[in-house]
């Protein structure tokens, strides 16, 4: 008999092991079933016990799996990196449906390689291309349609002729198509493609080729494919880095950049961050570390610069009949339809109806703590931070010119699709944001944009990730002062990014008379002058400054805890109770505050925010804290 550490998966495990004994040895890392409480669930083997002195279940099944040491140092890494329970860990690491028998290999996306893409590097492409191959870590930093995908692939190529396999991660589904076809055209070698869209059993078959296979690949997904139980990595690559759905929003909520550079770290692979539009605390911890950072800016095709545009819509004389539409982008519009080109309108709608922003100077009242925009709650007619709940009365007029002229509410994407078939009948639109049917989504579409079949593309932040469109001739952003105030630390970063990705859909070289149009009531607002004229280091040095005064990361590190109870008396009573454990650990802390979404199926949520400048102290005492709390370490957003 010998007895055996498993971390449960699942579930109320906390940061602990289980003991469980066995009829037969079993090695470190093997997937086993036992029995936790009184259901059957699965398990990954963590090491050798002497027999204990209390009484042990016996492991009811060994599965035909073990997974590879460097699984387990990445499972083992983040139980120290992180606070949560190891049963929500381990759980990542164990494949869907491991209980039904799969084939040990399956058919690539492609059976027969294409002949090969001849292009011609540019000096800045060559010039990134040479300095990768001298450091294992890099930041490709590359304007949009500077050809960054293509220095990567290129990269990818070297390390399959290594006999060694790549795994790119991707942030949208909706563009794994279009990469799918860069691998395919850049690199010979079998491409595995995972996402949550695919069924489990498909998902399986891809976690089954990693295990079994030693041909070399390129395996392609988003970050859960971190978890696939490589054997021979050479290669990471994260497109699209800045992006926070690399920020796991499920518990257990890890963040894909740090695991995937842990990961490449175990395999001793090269990594390659890869984004127009690096997050400020990346690119701080980059410069600290003294990772290369390899600037792009030349076009790979003749470049033919955009003409950029911001319209002030607190001026009268840029209005139209439609408040969505400034008559300068009707005229767009219409011009660029009669042309024969496409137009791309965005507009980012989460969270808007309780901004509350004068139309008259476009002035947002801010809390004096945070410097966050403060939120409208009609029921109390009161102006609450939902970082450090500040609160004051709603005021009729403007704080800052006194005008009555306040608003509140902001339409979405179906409502901007709605209007323009009233107003444009013989156009072809296609609106894409998560409320999209499956037919209706961007990976499905993506050929019949490509070609230029559809008139005026209409979407969210998915449309801004990445996307080259020949025949774009118009990029329209709607409202741009919707993410930059929003209640969150992170919100002037991503309102920079967004505008900044989404104009970079146009001006890349394709053709002559480009524009870009930026609808905002705060034209003088530093961000938005910034992505006008697409100044990174200008909105780089504002950022990192505001960052530095209010103390946000990269500055120090901060975890978003939330609570959720039946009623709010409860939820604030339980937040007081952990406000007591962080502060008696000497952590800095803003709250207990509703949640921005703080009621819903009828109950209530608060949260805090947790800070500190050493890691470790944070995790100490996050540990020490109820399993009611939802924590998020190194929280990419405050809502």
């Amino acid at each position: 008999m010998t007895y055996v550490e498993i971390s449960v998966a699942g579930q109320h495990t906390k940061h602990q092991y289980f003991t469980y004994s066995s009829n037969k040895p079993l090695n470190n890392g093997q997937i086993v079933a036992v029995m936790y409480g009184k259901k059957q669930a699965y398990g990954i083997v963590c090491g050798s016990v002497k027999k204990p002195t209390f009484a042990v279940k016996p492991v009811v099944d060994v599965t035909a799996f073990t997974l590879p040491t460097t699984s387990i140092l990445l499972l083992h890494w983040l139980e120290q990196y992180y606070p949560y329970q190891y049963g929500e860990l381990a759980q990542l690491f164990i494949p869907p449906n491991i209980s039904v028998n799969a084939r040990k290999t399956i058919q690539p996306s492609t059976t027969e390689q294409p002949q090969l893409a001849k292009l011609t590097f540019t000096k800045d492409q060559q010039a990134a291309f040479s300095k990768i191959q001298e450091s294992p870590h890099v930041l490709l930093h590359g304007d949009t349609g500077t050809g960054k995908t293509l220095v990567f692939l290129r990269e990818t190529q070297k390390i399959l002729n290594n006999n060694q396999s790549v795994l790119i991660l991707t942030p949208e589904i909706g563009l794994t198509p279009q990469l799918e076809v860069s691998i395919k055209q850049n690199c010979n070698a079998p491409l595995f493609t995972t996402h949550s869209q695919m069924t489990p059993a498909a998902r399986k078959k891809v976690w089954m080729q990693a295990y079994a296979s030693n041909r070399p690949a390129v395996y392609l997904g988003p970050r859960s494919s971190l978890f696939l139980p490589f054997k021979n990595l050479g290669l990471i690559v994260i497109d699209e880095s800045h992006d926070s759905s690399f920020d796991n929003m499920q518990s257990p909520k890890y963040h894909g950049l740090y695991v995937a550079a842990k990961l490449a770290n175990i395999h001793k692979a090269r990594f390659i961050q890869s984004s127009a539009t690096p997050n400020v605390t990346d690119y701080v911890h980059a410069v600290a570390k003294k990772v290369p950072i390899l600037r792009m800016q030349q076009m790979p095709l003749k470049n033919t610069p955009a003409n950029g545009q911001i319209i002030d819509m607190t001026n009268k004389d840029n209005l139209s009949s439609n408040q969505l539409f400034s008559e300068p982008l009707l005229k767009a519009l219409t011009s660029t339809i009669q042309a024969g080109k496409q137009s791309l309108l965005f507009l980012n709608k989460r969270g808007t109806a309780r901004i509350v922003q004068c139309a008259s100077c476009g002035a947002v009242k801010e809390c004096p703590k945070c410097n966050l925009a403060l939120t409208y709650h009609h029921n109390t007619n009161k102006l609450l931070c939902h970082q450090c709940n500040y609160n004051e009365l709603a005021q009729p007029n403007c704080f800052s010119c006194g005008s009555t002229n306040l608003l509140y509410t902001s339409p979405g994407t179906k409502a901007v699709e709605r209007d323009l078939a009233k107003m444009f009948p013989s156009a072809k639109i296609a609106r894409f944001d998560i409320d999209s049917t499956k037919q209706e989504m961007l990976a499905q579409r993506i050929n019949e944009i490509k070609q230029g079949n559809i008139d005026i593309i209409v979407g969210t932040q998915l449309i801004t990730k990445g996307l080259d469109l020949p025949y774009l001739g118009l990029v329209g952003i709607l409202n741009a002062d919707t993410t930059l105030q929003l209640p969150d630390y992170h919100a002037e970063e991503r309102a920079f990014q967004q505008l900044y990705q989404v104009s970079g859909r146009v001006g890349r070289g394709h053709s002559a008379d480009n524009k870009f149009i930026i609808q905002t009531r705060l034209p003088e607002h530093p961000v938005i002058k910034s992505a006008l004229a697409r100044d990174w280091p200008n909105f780089y040095k504002y950022e990192t400054s505001k960052r530095k005064q209010y103390n946000y990361p990269p500055f120090c590190y901060l975890s978003l805890l939330k609570i959720t109870k039946k009623t709010s008396a409860s939820a604030q009573k339980a937040s007081q109770k952990a406000l007591q454990v962080l502060q008696q650990q000497h952590i800095i802390t803003l709250g207990p505050s509703p949640s921005f979404y703080a009621t819903k199926n009828g109950y209530v949520t608060w949260q805090i925010i947790a800070k500190s400048p050493h890691r470790q102290q944070l995790l100490t005492a996050l540990r020490q804290l109820s399993t009611d709390w939802s924590v998020d370490m190194d929280a990419t957003s405050t809502l």
